[in-house]
């Protein structure tokens, strides 16, 4: 406590010891509970929900290398995979992986391998990232029972005002890696008429942890491509065409939580490409009751590995056909919005037929979805806002050789806002949600792990259940005004209980020495199968239940946030703790800044407990607590070179060698990063 207590010191030291202050009356950090272009959006559950957003301005501010390290301030959210960006995945109060839903420009993203990536965007192409917490697949269906996560690439507007041409180029570079960056984006408005055209490039070397011990996992080269086109060709029709693309060349780890990063022969090549392309059209004419809008799309992700000692690629791709149809209606104190989604996964892989002891994913494997949805807000009261929402979905998955697994769900949600004050407010919500089974989850075969001769071997399981989560929600708000004089103060704070009946969890059966010396001898010498068996099942019921608690406050020119997380996972019937569950964290932000020299300086922290509550078979934990201190200034000149900016950063300031809970490796030290943007 006396070093975290230091570390808060030494960061409002640095905070007050310029002569003036100053914050962007544009720019408020209470705007991150404000969500925008989303369903949640549409159906005002922002009231009701736990939601955090991200600005373009914070993502230059931190200056990181992946959309899961974006994240990691917001409370009970973290990041998990490792330290590898193209192995990170986002883990929300205590659900991860397949857990998250990823949506991109208002698709979704299905690409889940088990050890590789699902996260692609590069953050300097991206303009907001927003986080649902909690079960919400009343409006998204499959996959939304931890949470979502909400990405939203650059457009036209955000490098031209009104009409004509704009763009904007950057540059910047990270110390710890060597990491070389560029950015390049044009756009054009003209009448009825937009376009953006962007692009990135990133070369990343090997890193060091806190003890100066190299990562060599993070050598990458990242390239990612934009392309988006807008035509309003009537007053109350429009559509539009967007193409993304994301390639990453690196060598990772195979596994980012489990493998040493301290010797190059625990690396594979890596190629990663993602892409997508969407259609959209939209219809809104001058009428209450529509306000609507289609998506097409197709996402396709490849993936190819060549580990040590191999001379075939391991081949994983994954594609994705969808659409969505919604409608919203505003009728006086109701609104109605409604829709229809769904779309069909199509799993390619391909593994060495030269290599024996490796795990067999399903080939050919195919998951088909269809859902639609209505939701209702009504004004009962001028102070009592309530919602409601129902969602059915059906679902089927098959794959040569196995019995197919056919389910469908209903996923309903109830919400309240009361407005008790204008300086408080109290929501409650209940949700249900759902998660079908994934094709590896459901039909993976094959050699998991060997050790020496004898292998553990994956069992299919074609008739595993659905995960379904029933959450309950509080949430207080309160926010008080000129209470020093131009003041501002918000407390948010809210609790939760997430019961996730059929959790679906990997089982690892390892017998004893005896019995696989037995095994060895019946089967004449031969070790397959006698290490054990891994196998996808349900247990009963998983319980995740937590808190969080966020203060925000600003003065004149200054302003400070201080957030408090905390999340609990147990077997709710043998009581055993979960895994995956993130340590406690608290989070301090102060920034302010220099209006005569056009600066914004600032300082975030972490300061994140010993997470000891583990399952009785972990040999891992416990895992210590560790401080980290990020500092950042900004320079933005007003006059003479109107459109430049300047970030620099201290990410790690003080060298702590840490490890997030849950993995063996060890994060990045320090490292100074600066980039240089002007927009034109």
């Amino acid at each position: 406590m006396n070093k975290q207590l230091t570390l808060i010191a030494s960061s409002l030291v640095m905070a007050f010891s310029s002569p003036s202050l100053f914050a962007q009356d544009s720019v408020s950090q209470f705007d991150e509970i404000v969500v925008s272009g989303s369903r949640v959006d549409k159906t005002n559950q922002d009231q009701t929900r736990t939601v955090a957003k991200i600005s373009s301005e914070e993502l230059d501010e931190m200056q990181v290398n992946s959309v899961a390290n974006a994240v990691r301030f917001i409370p009970n959210v973290s990041v998990a995979g490792g330290n590898v960006a193209s192995n990170q995945s986002i883990n929300i109060r205590g659900l991860e992986g397949n857990k998250v839903l990823q949506i991109i420009d208002g698709n979704r993203q299905n690409a889940q391998f088990e050890h590789r990536p699902s996260y692609f965007l590069d953050p300097s192409l991206i303009r907001d990232i927003e986080v649902v917490k909690g079960p919400i697949s009343s409006l998204y269906g499959s996959g939304a029972i931890g949470g979502i996560v909400i990405q939203n690439t650059i457009i036209a507007d955000d490098l031209v005002d009104n009409s004509g041409f704009g763009g904007k180029v950057k540059t910047g570079y990270q110390s710890n890696g060597n990491v070389v960056s560029t950015v390049g984006a044009i756009a054009n408005k003209q009448n009825n008429v937009d376009w953006l055209i962007a692009g990135s490039y990133q070369d990343s070397g090997v890193m060091e942890q806190g003890n100066g011990y190299k990562l060599y996992g993070t050598e990458a080269i990242n390239k990612t491509g934009l392309a988006k086109f807008n035509w309003q060709f009537t007053d109350s029709q429009s559509v539009g065409l967007d193409y993304r693309i994301s390639d990453y060349n690196g060598r990772p780890p195979v596994v980012g939580s489990s493998e040493s990063l301290e010797f190059k022969d625990n690396l594979i090549d890596r190629t990663s490409s993602d892409q997508n392309i969407t259609f959209k059209y939209a219809y809104n004419p001058e009428s209450k009751l529509i306000d609507s809008s289609v998506r097409i799309y197709r996402n396709d992700t490849d993936i190819k590995e060549l580990g040590s000692g191999r001379t075939e690629k391991d081949i994983s791709s994954i594609t994705t056909n969808g659409f969505s149809v919604t409608n919203t209606s505003n009728l006086d104190r109701y609104q109605i919005f409604i829709g229809a989604d769904g779309y069909e996964d199509k799993l390619d892989t391909k593994r060495p037929t030269t290599t024996a002891g490796r795990p067999v994913p399903p080939d050919g494997a195919k998951t088909r979805t269809l859902g639609g949805f209505a939701h209702v807000n009504y004004s009962l009261l001028e102070t009592l806002d309530l919602d409601a929402g129902l969602r059915y979905d059906t679902f089927k998955s098959e794959a040569k050789g196995y019995e197919g697994n056919s389910e469908d769900a209903w996923s309903p949600s109830i919400g309240a806002n009361w407005q008790v004050t204008e300086w408080m407010a109290w929501s409650l919500r209940y949700d249900e949600a759902f998660r079908s089974a994934s094709t590896s989850e459901l039909y993976m075969d094959g050699t998991h792990f060997a050790m020496g001769p004898i292998t553990n071997v994956f069992e299919p399981n074609p008739n595993l259940k659905p995960e379904k989560a029933h959450n309950i929600e509080l949430k207080g708000t309160f926010n008080f005004e000129n209470i020093l004089g131009d003041d501002e103060l918000l407390l948010t704070a809210s609790a939760f209980q997430n019961k996730v009946k059929d959790f679906i969890n990997l089982d690892v059966t390892v017998p004893n020495r005896n019995d696989m010396i037995a095994c060895m001898m019946a089967n004449r010498g031969s070790g397959d199968g006698c290490g054990g068996t891994s196998r996808s099942d349900n247990i009963d019921n998983a319980k995740l239940q937590g808190f969080e608690v966020v203060a925000q406050y600003r003065y004149n020119r200054l302003n400070t946030l201080l957030s408090y997380g905390q999340t609990r996972g147990k077997d709710d019937k043998t009581g055993e703790w979960l895994s995956n569950i993130p340590a406690d964290k608290w989070v301090a932000q102060v920034d302010y800044g220099i209006w005569e020299i056009d600066t914004k300086v600032g300082t975030r922290a972490i300061f994140a407990n010993t997470q000891d509550r583990l399952p009785k078979d972990d040999k891992e934990g416990s895992y210590d607590s560790y401080e980290l201190v990020d500092f950042y200034a900004t320079w933005e000149p007003t006059s003479r070179l109107e459109g430049l900016t300047v970030d620099f950063t201290v990410a790690n300031a003080f060298d702590e060698n840490y490890r997030t809970p849950w993995t063996q490796v060890y994060e990045p030290g320090r490292s100074y990063k600066i980039s240089a943007q002007y927009q034109f």
